[in-house]
This record gives C-alpha cells, sequence and structure tokens, in this order.
C-alpha cells in the first residue's frame, strides 16, 4: 500500500499574530510533508537496466540497444536510435553534464547534448560492463565480467587489475581516488592511488552483490542476490543485516543516495530512507510486478526507480515529497461574536484576553453539538472534511464553555477520504458514525476511489484508533457506494 509520511500538527485557528488555534498544540504555519509514487513511463521500451539524470533531464537504458529521454523530469519519454542489438546495463552523469553509457561486450557510449544523440567509443575491452560512476572530473570507474576494472586519470580510461575472477557488478567512486566495487559470490574490493592500487576484503556472504554505497570512509551499505541488504561502520571490515518490514529474499539490485535520502530498487520492491539510512521503508510491486533494476535519486524531493513489467514493458517509478504549507488564515475581527453565547451546530472557542501563548486554552475551537457536548478535532484534515474555513468560529465565556462537557472526538466525514493508521498498512473507507470498512485490494480501491487512489489515503495516529468502530471488509466495489456514504450525513451532528 502506499506509503506516506505526514509532519501533523493538531488543528489551530490562525490569528493576526500568525499564532494558530486549534486542538491542543501550536503551529506558526503547518507544514504536511505528503509522499507519492506516481508511474511515469510503461513500455516506452522493454527493460531498464540504468536510469540517470540531470535537472529535467532523464536517460534510461537497457535491452537490445534502447535508450530513452526525457526532458521534463520523467512526465514524458522518447525512444532515442536503437544502436544494434547491444544491452545496455547502466548509464551515469559526468561532472561537466555528459551522459555515459556501459553494456554488453565492452560497449560504451557518451552524449554530449544531454543525452539527445550519442557516439559509441571503444576502450579495449570485450568483457560485458555492468555499471559506470564518474565522480569527478578526474576520476570515474567501470566494472564488468571476470574481474574487469577499469578507471580514469589523467584524461584516459586505464584497465585496473583487481585479480579477481568474479563478475564485478556495481561500483562507487568516492571522487578522492577511492572507489567500492562489488561482485559475484559476495566479493567486495576497495581501489585506491586512483584505480593503481587494490585492497580484497574477501567475501560478504555468497550471495551475489548487486550494489554498493558508502557515505563515508566507515559507513556504507552493500545490497545483492536474495534479500541481502548489509551495513558496516567501520569500513567494510565488520557488516550487520540491515532489518526492513517487508524485506524478505527479494533480490535488490541497487543502492543511490544524496544526502539524507537513500533508495534500494529491487525486484517488486523498493526501500526508502529519509534519514541516512537509520530507518526504512518498504514499498512493494508485487501487484503491479515490476522488478526495477536502477535508482536515481535527484534532491530532497524527486527520485526515480526503473525497471521492467515482466521484462516486457519498461516502466518508471517517480518517488516524490511534496511539503504543502497551510498559510496562516485572513485576521479575524476581535469583534467576531466576541463572548457571545453560541448555539448547537457552532464552532466555539473561548475569547483571549491581553497576550496569550499559543497553546493557551483560548485557542482551541470545539463544535458544540446537539448533544450539548463540545466535540474536538484531532487534525486540521478532520476538520476540512467537515468545514471550509473558520468563518462561523464564535467566542464564548469561560463559564460558557465549561458547562459543555467535553464528548468524542469529531472523526472523518464519510465517504471523502480513505484512512489508515500510521502502524497498519490496512486502508479503510469511512462510514457515518465513524465506523471504518477495511477495503479487500488495490483493485477495490481504485475501482471506488479512481486511478488516482493512492493518493487520496490520509494517516490517523494510533492514538485515535479508539475513535472509530469497525465494519465488515468490502470486498467488491459493489460492496461500497462513496457518494451515497458521504450524502449520508448533512451535517456533523448526524455522525455523533
Amino acid at each position: 500500500m502506499t506509503d506516506k509520511t505526514y509532519w501533523i500538527y493538531p488543528l489551530r485557528y490562525v490569528l493576526s499574530s500568525f499564532a494558530a488555534l486549534l486542538v491542543f498544540v501550536a503551529f506558526p504555519a503547518t507544514t504536511l510533508a505528503t509522499t507519492t509514487w506516481t508511474v511515469q513511463d510503461n513500455g516506452t521500451m522493454q527493460s531498464i537496466h540504468g536510469i540517470a539524470g540531470t535537472g529535467d533531464t532523464l536517460v534510461g537504458v537497457g535491452n537490445t540497444g534502447n535508450r530513452m529521454r526525457s526532458i521534463d523530469a520523467g512526465a514524458t519519454w522518447t525512444l532515442l536510435a536503437n544502436s544494434g542489438s547491444v544491452w545496455w546495463h547502466d548509464v551515469d552523469v559526468a561532472s561537466n553534464g555528459d551522459f555515459l553509457a556501459v553494456g554488453e561486450s565492452g560497449a560504451y557510449a557518451y552524449s554530449q547534448d544531454g543525452g539527445a544523440t550519442w557516439v559509441s567509443a571503444s576502450l579495449g575491452v570485450s568483457n560485458t560492463f555492468y555499471d559506470i560512476d564518474r565522480a569527478s572530473s578526474a576520476t570515474g570507474y567501470i566494472v564488468g565480467a571476470g574481474g574487469t576494472a577499469i578507471y580514469y586519470a589523467n584524461g584516459s580510461w586505464h584497465s585496473g587489475a583487481p585479480n579477481v575472477t568474479e563478475t564485478l557488478y556495481a561500483v562507487q567512486d568516492n571522487g578522492d581516488g577511492t572507489a567500492w566495487l562489488v561482485g559475484g559470490a559476495g566479493r567486495l574490493l576497495k581501489a585506491s592511488n586512483s584505480g593503481i592500487s587494490w585492497t580484497n576484503y574477501g567475501r560478504i556472504g555468497s550471495d551475489h552483490l548487486w550494489g554498493v554505497y558508502f557515505e563515508s570512509a566507515s559507513t556504507g551499505w552493500i545490497v545483492g542476490e536474495n534479500g541481502t541488504f548489509k551495513k558496516t561502520t567501520d569500513g567494510g571490515v565488520g557488516w550487520v543485516d540491515v532489518d526492513v518490514t517487508g524485506l524478505g529474499v527479494q533480490h535488490l539490485y541497487d543502492i543511490k543516495a544524496l544526502g539524507d535520502r537513500l533508495v534500494v530498487a529491487g525486484d517488486k520492491i523498493v526501500l526508502v530512507s529519509q534519514d541516512g539510512g537509520d530507518t526504512w521503508t518498504a514499498r512493494d510491486f508485487v501487484n503491479e510486478n515490476i522488478t526495477f533494476y536502477s535508482a536515481y535519486v535527484r534532491d530532497a524531493q524527486d527520485l526515480w526507480v526503473a525497471g521492467t513489467d515482466y521484462d516486457v514493458y519498461s516502466s518508471v517509478y517517480n518517488y516524490e515529497v511534496v511539503e504543502d504549507v497551510v498559510e496562516a488564515v485572513e485576521e479575524v475581527d476581535p469583534g467576531l461574536g466576541e463572548s457571545a453565547e453560541a448555539e448547537p451546530g457552532n464552532l466555539v472557542k473561548l475569547a483571549c484576553v491581553g497576550e496569550t501563548d499559543v497553546n493557551d486554552p483560548c485557542r482551541a475551537v470545539y463544535y458544540y453539538a446537539t448533544d450539548g457536548k463540545r466535540h474536538a478535532f484531532p487534525n486540521e484534515k478532520v476538520f476540512f472534511t467537515w468545514f471550509e474555513n473558520f468563518d462561523s468560529v464564535v467566542e464564548v465565556s469561560g463559564d460558557f464553555l465549561s458547562d459543555l462537557s467535553l464528548g468524542g472526538n469529531v472523526t472523518y466525514h464519510p465517504g471523502t477520504r480513505m484512512v489508515k493508521f500510521q502502524s497498519v498498512p490496512t486502508v479503510y473507507a469511512v462510514e457515518a458514525l465513524g465506523v471504518l470498512r477495511a477495503i479487500a485490494s488495490e483493485e477495490v480501491a481504485e475501482a471506488l476511489y479512481g486511478s488516482d487512489w493512492n493518493q487520496q489515503i490520509d494517516d490517523i495516529a494510533d492514538g485515535f484508533w479508539g475513535n472509530y468502530d469497525f465494519g465488515e471488509m468490502i470486498d467488491s466495489a459493489d460492496d461500497y457506494n462513496k457518494d451515497a456514504a458521504e450524502d449520508s450525513v448533512d451535517i456533523l451532528d448526524d455522525n455523533f
């Protein structure tokens, strides 16, 4: 299911000082960070084995000589001229903006116009290349079959001598004359002295290693066959398994990073960390049947993973973090309903006297219901399923408010949004009286809410579990009518 991350601050009513007012905790301006997965390609070519980019320009390379290009951050793609039957395995962007591709039987090509046109060149090697990385204008590495390692120094490529026979599948050029290399049967190597010297760390297990990333000389990760995912904090001497919920024995093919943002691409799974690898979340693509071979991280907002659907259709997904800042609401007329007594159906709050802290009880807004009680809103997302703005808030006296006993929290308006609890993957539709019904599958969710269903899910903090009751599972689209659910309550009082 959709992976979502929120910074949720309980709802408050904003005054001219930009202090907010509703439900217990203040925010000067609410920031919601929502993550979304978006399909950007499905079938421009057969299979993508490498993806890289600069700015809004992305290039994917893959089977049977195919290369594809986007100049609008993946929104649309163009299949480039075919370069024969060679299979491309990786693409990278040099520091000068040139795109570089490597592949089968020593194939090497470069583009100096943002991937639009390509020139093939020979590096004097016939072994298949699997990975290329150029971290600076003065350095670079290419690795491949039979222990092939080529390094870039003094303006040209040279053959290295790592003295191993296993295929080398991935390399990270550190830009300082050193590089990390991984390969078949758990092989780990480090190059130094710009590719002249080599250190063999032996085998990190027996599974093939297909990806490597070091954030420093001491801390790094490797990924590979059968769910291999390990971390070192002592420069590659010792390794521990990285435990991620949802990760089993799926093959992991690539790991890329930028700052604290890391992504691992694998067989029907993608792992993402936003905190430098301290914690990870998994998103499975089992239902989509997408195997991702490569990843590219552009910045703190966007990353891409690329691969294939059934090894027939190329596939690119964009993972985006969108930060929505809820700006301060217009100034409230200090005389609005000042000290007026309210009626059921009003939004109510205390009148604030003088300068008050944003956490002062006078800031909290409640719904005064026909049951004679005042009901709190857990957060702004719940509030805005019922009300468009704060224009009707009425200020009341302390005596009046204290006479209203505190009722249950307001729950989501039926039919407006799907919801899930933060620690539970189940997605629910909402019915009247705070009844949640689990949705059986993504297919059912799409039938009910459309193709963008995964962007219509709100997280509920686990502490509000008790606000809701639970009904029968929705096994098909015929089991639930969201329009009827939305129309089942006319006003908030109907939901208590």
